[in-house]
């Protein structure tokens, strides 16, 4: 995995420095899978909470009524875990 980890993170430095030279060659499509990718963070709810100025009854309240996605669980953990990009996609 840690070789996963390192050959991604020379390709996505690759990348970036050829985006700032303006010599990447990549397509708008291209460009937004890679942006969807790397906007895919893990928020814990508390996390959330913060992010949208809001309390955890109010999270709450609003995953019920389907105006948040719900959490998602990982196994091992107890902790339900969103993604930072699913939570702008419900409230924009």
């Amino acid at each position: 995995m840690q070789e996963l980890r390192n050959r991604l993170v020379r390709m996505l430095r690759e990348a970036a420095d050829n985006i700032a030279a303006g010599t990447c060659e990549m397509s708008e499509a291209e460009a937004m899978d890679i942006m969807s990718v790397v906007s895919h963070q893990i928020m814990s709810k508390e996390d959330a909470c913060e992010y949208l100025n809001i309390n955890g009854k109010k999270f709450d309240d609003l995953v019920k009524k389907g105006k948040l996605p719900k959490g998602k669980k990982r196994k091992g953990f107890k902790e339900l875990r969103y993604y930072k990009d699913e939570i702008n996609s419900f409230i924009k």
